[in-house]
């Protein structure tokens, strides 16, 4: 019995709404991510698409490689860097560049497998002068994603002394339309408040020779908006990022840019699983849901975003079984929720479809919790299951045996359950790209979470493979990164911020509020008993041992009060400098 290819068309399968989640599900590049946000902070969103870079282009062996680049730098400025006079000491740095500066990606298998040079670490804003747009990204869009996110916020990008710019704009000045040069009475004063390390340093005179190649300026070339469906949840990563940079003084360079770029995916991946609730509430209820309250000061230890998040979290190290089996449980909930995401996404991609010929443009233009509103009408619409009915006919027909005439039996059973389930043409046309789509989704959303969550990673809070092994955790990056936003609080009496100890219970509390971070406990609406409670408790025990082990846990009493949190790094007001602490 012959079977045609496939019985969906390519518009069928299409799943990503990008008024939903910008992002494509698939497994991303991070430091790639945050590199091409660099490139978008200068251009204005505008894509760079070609280069006439000869380190690129030229037509030999070592083309994109950091052999080419360093071999035309040292050609270029050889007043500049000094002391490299002979092929070992040229492979050392040449070694050093790659290790510690250059982004490298894998060719297609056309051109070997070999890697090439994509770009540089995001270390400065200048990287933009290196940035190769002939390798095809692998952010996913989570730069378009971060840069809708951060390209009108004052206090971060746009003004002239805004946070990002005096880290990641020292010394140098801007130069056209999106090149840069460097400044070198800022170096010099930079270097004599001893705020240059040979680091930095390195990576200017680097990138010194180099122009940057122009952006595109056709409609096509421009980072699309990205319309945030949950902004409350993308206002709590713009206040975690503030106050993280309060710390740019005093936590060294490479460090700091360790710190926010663990920050930022963090909060996509928090943003991620805000988006699957709503999804699925919206075709539950037929509504948007709503943020609760008003937003936080920043620090505060509540959410505001329309659901809690519960990622309940094993210290142990998978030492304590019954908390490796909670951490595991709380990863399948989700991932069942997920799995209802793959068909609230369907549902809200083809009622977009079905709307869009009805829409005026001022309609779609519209973005967020208005739009989905508009779209969620559409649910009541008389015509729907007519068109529906049509595209099930297609796809009947599209799988019918070439022999026999006869249908699937496959998807015809699944229009039968539909059937006998009583439900409409759009749920049951979605249920069939359910079905048949599942394991390609299952697949792609794996990867994204892994990326998002930072699997097995220090900056990442999952461990494990596969679906029944994956759990929850806690890397020691992560772990550090929040350490070091609790701990800061702004004084009444002048509105200066500072660092200060705090009670571990109170850091575990604001963990479980502020970000859905379970330790010991496993939410409001769990059952408690006695082997739970016991398991919690060492799980308590154990997030005491790890903060030990790190050297922020002081422990002088068994009284509360007097367990506390120290932090790595400290800002001291009091005469209005900051001071880090090792």
């Amino acid at each position: 019995m012959s079977k045609s290819r496939s019985p969906l068309t390519r518009q069928q399968k299409l799943f990503k709404l990008e008024k939903l989640f910008p992002l494509d599900a698939n497994n991303l590049i991070v430091e790639e991510a945050i590199g091409r946000l660099f490139v978008y902070l200068r251009t204005n969103g505008r894509i760079i698409r070609r280069t006439d870079k000869n380190v690129f282009l030229a037509e030999t062996p070592n083309a994109e490689t950091p052999e080419a680049v360093m071999s035309a730098v040292l050609e270029e400025c050889k007043d500049m860097i000094k002391g490299v006079d002979n092929e070992h000491k040229s492979k050392l740095l040449t070694d050093w560049f790659e290790s510690h500066f250059a982004l490298m990606s894998r060719r297609g298998k056309s051109k070997g497998g070999d890697y090439r040079m994509s770009g540089l670490r995001p270390l400065h804003f200048m990287v933009i002068k290196l940035f190769n747009p002939q390798v095809k990204g692998q952010d996913r869009n989570l730069s378009g994603f971060f840069y809708n996110a951060l390209k009108d916020d004052p206090t971060l990008t746009t003004q002239a002394d805004s946070l990002l710019r005096q880290f990641f704009a020292v010394g140098i000045r801007n130069f056209g339309d999106n090149d840069y040069q460097i400044d070198e009475a800022k170096l010099k004063e930079l270097a004599e408040n001893d705020g240059l390390d040979i680091e930095l340093l390195f990576l200017m005179r680097v990138l010194q020779p180099f122009d940057t190649d122009k952006y595109g300026s056709g409609k096509n070339d421009q980072v699309a908006d990205t319309p945030f469906l949950c902004p409350e949840q993308i206002e709590l990563m713009k206040q975690d990022l503030r106050l993280l940079f309060f710390y740019k003084d005093c936590i060294p360079r490479r460090e700091l840019i360790s710190y926010m770029t663990t920050l930022l995916v963090f909060h996509a991946s928090l943003y991620f699983y805000q988006i699957v609730r709503m999804s699925n509430a919206m075709i539950a209820t037929g509504e948007v849901p709503e943020a609760r309250g008003e937003l936080p000061r920043p620090g505060e230890p509540r959410n505001h975003c329309p659901f809690d998040l519960n990622f309940f979290c094993d210290l142990t190290n998978g030492h304590n079984s019954d908390i490796d089996e909670l951490s595991k449980q709380s990863f399948i909930s989700h991932y069942q929720e997920i799995e209802e995401y793959f068909r609230s996404a369907y549902t809200l991609k083809k009622l977009d479809e079905f709307a869009e010929p009805d829409l005026s443009p001022e309609q779609r233009k519209q973005a967020g919790r208005a739009y989905f509103n508009l779209l969620l009408g559409y649910l009541n619409n008389p015509g729907l299951d007519g068109h529906f009915n049509r595209d099930i006919r297609d796809i009947l027909d599209a799988c019918k045996d070439e022999e026999t005439g006869d249908p699937d039996p496959e998807i015809q059973r699944i229009i039968d359950v539909c059937n006998k389930r009583g439900l409409g043409k759009l749920q049951t046309f979605v249920e069939i790209l359910y079905q048949l789509q599942y394991r390609t989704l299952r697949e792609q959303h794996r990867k994204l979470i892994a990326a998002l969550c930072g699997s097995e990673q220090d900056r990442g809070f999952m461990w494990g493979k596969g679906r029944a092994r994956r759990k929850y955790f806690i890397g020691n990056e992560l772990l550090e990164v929040l350490i070091q936003l609790s701990v800061l609080e702004q004084r009444a009496a002048d509105g200066k911020w500072q660092t200060r100890p705090i009670p571990i219970r109170k850091f575990v509390d604001w963990l479980k509020s502020r970000y859905g971070l379970l330790i010991d406990t496993l939410g409001d609406d769990t059952d408690e008993t006695e082997v739970k409670n016991r398991a919690l408790a060492a799980n308590y025990d154990a997030l005491k041992t790890r903060l030990r082990q790190l050297g922020f846990f002081t422990d002088l009493a068994d009284a509360s009060n007097s367990q506390t949190i120290e932090p790595r790094f400290r800002i001291v007001t009091e005469d209005n400098k900051t001071e880090s602490v090792a």
